[in-house]
């Protein structure tokens, strides 16, 4: 993979001079970093799988129900109408993502990606199962026939593993109840589920056994990002060459140019090379250096956790104003998040004045105006709520249909009559408040304006 004669990187390391892809086949690191991220990445393959399993308070930890604009976070719904909630979510995400990019570089690539996490942590290892790690000799030297059959076991396996992630990623947005309901169904009840659920198990098939790295070589945005975002002090995996240099076994520098750092680096990249785009900080190359290092009895973290900034000066990187500045601004907004949510209405409101409709003479003492009212419970249980005026006693208000009683995440629409005292108007236009209750306690306030005759 290395072209130890390169001046100067006209193309990514894993293309040729044709402009052919280059493959990689990454040796499996071992050591105590790979087995943190092992660690990790379990974690979050659980949590993939099992949030939109797992209920808090009746709802499913994790839910996105675009059809019936609906979501579940951590335990919570959020529905559609909440804009302010779901903005609040983006601003948080993108903060986020700024600050861990300029703190640490690229860690999420490395130990969250789902992109990494299944190409690292199972589809290489259904590989290494099937035809070695590395390329051992001992899978080299046996004959055509078990080879091919060797490599088929290893594309079916990563069909199956497509299409049981393309499930699990569907159950996200369906749910495991619907999800399961539509298994069961006939194919012809669901053929357009169907068809997108096997577009993306061809999808994912063809990102893990044939694209693999160049994706995020190539196609992942983050990786141009992180160009703008990355400084002097950003940690990252970086390669101590004040220690290092000169390398060679006979030389003075600590590296003795071994080469383990490449073979293990699922990139393909020499991280000795300095600071490149398509590292991901996945953190084997440290391993493999440390292993090294243990052998030849040199101390470890040749290759560590640092910055430019850290390996010129021996001094951290991490607390400077930029982090504080980020950290302060992210910590607030996760504080706004959690009190919206935490005291935000159960249920949501709607009464607006009915198009193209004036006010209506009941009689010489009262007048009437029309509204569209819609009702959405935001809650998994039943309510049962009344209605009153809260700045006039006298008036009556008349629905249609009965919305008193909501059954749980269920929307109820009618038509208001609101009718009122003629002489209790003071000009054509008149604000009023109208409160939802249950149980005599107030939970919402819907504002709207009434019409009368001109005074």
């Amino acid at each position: 993979m290395e072209d130890s004669n390169q001046s100067f990187r006209d193309r990514p390391l894993n293309i040729d001079d044709s402009g052919k892809s280059k493959k990689i086949f990454a040796k499996q690191p071992k050591g105590k970093w790979y087995k943190r991220r092992t660690w990790f990445a379990w974690f979050c393959i659980f949590f993939l799988v099992l949030a939109p399993i797992i209920r808090i308070n009746g709802n499913p930890l994790m839910l996105f129900d675009i059809a019936n604009r609906k979501f579940s976070i951590f335990g919570n719904l959020i529905w559609a109408q909440d804009t302010f909630i779901l903005a609040l979510i983006m601003l948080i995400v993108v903060v986020f993502i700024v600050l861990f990019t300029v703190v640490y570089g690229r860690l999420w690539c490395g130990w969250a990606c789902p992109q990494t996490i299944f190409l690292e942590m199972i589809f290489r290892r259904v590989e290494y199962l099937f035809e070695g790690n590395h390329r051992k000799k001992s899978n080299q030297e046996i004959d055509n026939i078990s080879k091919n059959l060797l490599i088929v076991g290893k594309h079916i396996s990563f069909i199956l593993i497509s299409i049981f992630f393309t499930n699990v990623f569907l159950m996200w947005f369906t749910g495991p109840e619907k999800l399961l309901e539509i298994i069961k169904s006939p194919i012809s009840e669901n053929r357009q589920g169907f068809i997108i659920m096997i577009g993306i198990s061809v999808f994912y098939y063809i990102i893990y056994a044939y694209l693999r790295e160049q994706v995020c070589i190539f196609f992942c945005p983050y990786g141009r990002l992180q160009g703008v975002l990355l400084d002097s002090k950003s940690i990252s995996v970086t390669y101590d060459y004040k220690r290092g240099e000169p390398r060679g076994a006979k030389n003075e520098g600590d590296c003795i140019d071994c080469g383990q750092c490449i073979t293990v680096c699922p990139t393909g990249i020499d991280i000795k090379n300095g600071s490149q785009f398509e590292c991901i900080n996945c953190t084997a190359c440290l391993d493999e250096c440390n292993i090294v290092m243990k052998k030849i009895k040199k101390p470890a973290n040749l290759i560590r956790f640092d910055s430019v900034h850290g390996i010129e000066t021996g001094k951290s990187s991490i607390a400077n104003m930029r982090t504080y500045a980020y950290s302060g601004v992210l910590i607030i907004l996760i504080f706004v998040f959690g009190f919206t949510v935490s005291y935000r209405s159960s249920l949501d409101v709607s009464i607006i004045r009915m198009p193209g409709t004036m006010y209506q003479e009941v009689d010489s003492a009262n007048i009437t105006n029309i509204y569209n009212v819609k009702v959405i419970n935001k809650t998994n249980h039943t309510k049962k709520i009344s209605y009153k005026l809260i700045d006039f006693q006298k008036g009556e208000l008349q629905f249609t249909n009965d919305i008193t009683t909501l059954q749980g995440e269920k929307a109820s629409q009618s038509v208001l009559l609101l009718k009122l005292p003629i002489q209790l108007l003071k000009s054509r236009t008149t604000d009023l408040k109208i409160g939802v209750y249950e149980n005599e306690e107030l939970i919402t306030i819907s504002k709207i304006n009434f019409i009368g005759p001109q005074k």
